[in-house]
């Protein structure tokens, strides 16, 4: 998830049209071409991946995800669309809301959307892939390939695995830029360099989310094949996967092709455009719009080892090392459990919210995008009801709303050791304002306060909120496949 104020704008949290479908299709599939047959996989599904006595037929599904839906609709907390996939087939897919209110624009499957740091995960793709063709060297240092690179030690592995020490946020360049200047990422490594010549810690030797980075590697990509970076997911994924409706978005918004799907807040009784920015000439790390169909292709490619070539998958699959500690982020820019086998990323840009997730032993997969500020803690109970629906398990019980609430003056009371029996520890602190996470020894990772009363770890993907109290002891730990309550500790936060 991208988080750095920009890239994610998870601050904005703090602040029925459409159609299911009847009978399950197929999706759609490129002709074949030199790239597509390249990408075949010999993964082989296990032979039996239905639900068993609890299949649930498609208008039991239908009603589930609707249970999951409406009340968000009803609560004016939800607009967007949600496609699932199971064996390569849509077994459900419909829009709510409006993508645009003025216009009546319905949002359908078939609405583009800004996916937000969904983007990284074509970038990585793209990367990985030139990698395999012996094009560029992942151990090489970042400068080989572009020699704007501010930082000459800096590799492209550590620009892959958010370790390189630029400018965490884009916040870092407005005094650089008058209003109407269009940004781009060469201007900004340029930027960088001028200003910040040393990386703000030594690159390989902790993780902090970069969404530069990945527009670094972006601009990589254009310089070793030769394409603008448009073109090269256009013709390795958008067009070989059928992605009709997805594309890099133009630097200006008012050089926009067409409709454009914006951002809402509901507030005092009526819903309130919540713009995107403009004059982003930078991509790699976001900025591409994708259609929820079009997002279900490139997951469903994945669920059947499809989506990318094996030798590319390999190579990338492997979780980076950061201090002799294994990153939560694959090098391909996915989150995955244990076996690797399921595997989900998420992208959020102030009112936008898409998430891609796909499971390789049962071969199902879940798309969700948002244009309506959805809160942060009915959205990763929303996220996961989805992934449970369709792999038709029962609902997961877990903690609600109210919890503490928490001021920029109170926050820091969160810090200290969480334990419970069975659990890995969390500590908690607060060094110079800014709050982080440590589970048991491993890397630290950045936290974010996204509402009064629930905080983000981008790194792990973890949702934090503090059972109601005049102390906050309880800690409600969430995540895609983690539900914890862990209790305060004696014992101070460890130190960073």
């Amino acid at each position: 998830m991208n988080l750095a104020l920009r890239g994610c704008a998870l601050a904005a949290l703090l602040l029925l049209a459409g159609c299911a479908i009847d009978q399950p299709a197929r999706l759609g599939s490129a002709a074949a071409t030199p790239l597509a047959q390249a990408q075949q996989a010999p993964y082989r599904r296990p032979a039996d991946v239905s639900c068993g006595a609890l299949t649930l037929q498609i208008q039991a599904l239908q009603e589930r995800v609707a249970a999951l839906i409406l009340p968000l609709v009803e609560a004016r907390q939800f607009s967007g669309a949600v496609v699932l996939t199971r064996q390569g087939r849509v077994v459900f897919e419909r829009g709510w809301g409006l993508a645009q209110h003025a216009a009546g624009l319905a949002f359908t499957p078939d609405t583009p959307s800004d996916g937000a740091s969904l983007a990284k995960t074509f970038t990585a793709a793209a990367l990985w892939w030139l990698v395999q063709e012996g094009r560029v060297d992942p151990d090489a240092p970042a400068v080989r390939y572009l020699p704007e690179y501010p930082h000459a030690q800096t590799t492209v592995r550590q620009l892959l695995a958010h370790s390189n020490g630029l400018p965490a946020d884009y916040e870092f360049f407005d005094p650089y830029f008058g209003a109407d200047q269009t940004r781009s990422t060469a201007e900004l490594l340029r930027l960088v360099a001028r200003h910040a010549p040393q990386p703000g810690f030594a690159p390989g030797q902790r993780f902090e989310y970069s969404n530069l980075g990945y527009d670094a590697l972006a601009l990589l990509i254009e310089r070793v094949s030769g394409q603008p970076y448009a073109d090269v997911v256009q013709q390795r994924f958008f067009a070989r996967l059928g992605m009709r409706s997805s594309f890099v978005r133009p630097a200006r918004l008012a050089d926009w092709r067409g409709p454009r799907t914006l951002g809402y807040r509901w507030r005092d009784e009526a819903w309130q455009v919540v713009e995107v920015f403009d004059n982003e000439g930078f991509h790699g790390a976001s900025n591409l719009y994708f259609s929820a169909r079009d997002l279900s292709r490139w997951a469903a490619a994945h669920a059947a080892g499809t989506a990318l070539p094996q030798a590319v998958v390999a190579a990338g699959q492997a979780r980076p090392v950061i201090a002799g500690q294994a990153s939560a982020i694959n090098g391909l820019s996915w989150y995955c459990d244990a076996s690797g086998q399921r595997c989900w990323y998420t992208g959020s840009l102030n009112a936008f919210h898409a998430l891609v997730y796909w499971d390789r032993q049962r071969d199902e997969s879940v798309v969700l995008v948002s244009n309506s500020s959805l809160p942060p803690w009915p959205l990763i109970t929303l996220q996961r009801g989805l992934v449970d629906a369709l792999a038709c398990q029962p609902p997961r019980a877990g903690p609600a709303p109210p919890f503490q609430r928490f001021g920029r003056a109170t926050r820091a009371g969160i810090a200290g050791v969480y334990q419970a029996e069975g659990q890995t520890p969390i500590s908690l602190g607060e060094e110079a304002g800014a709050l982080w996470l440590r589970q048991g020894d491993g890397l630290v990772y950045a936290l974010f306060q996204v509402g009064a009363e629930v905080f983000y770890a981008p790194g792990p993907d973890l949702w934090l909120a503090f059972g109601a109290g005049a102390l906050p002891d309880t800690l409600h730990l969430r995540g895609m496949f983690v539900d914890a309550t862990l209790q305060r500790a004696a014992a101070p936060a460890l130190p960073r």
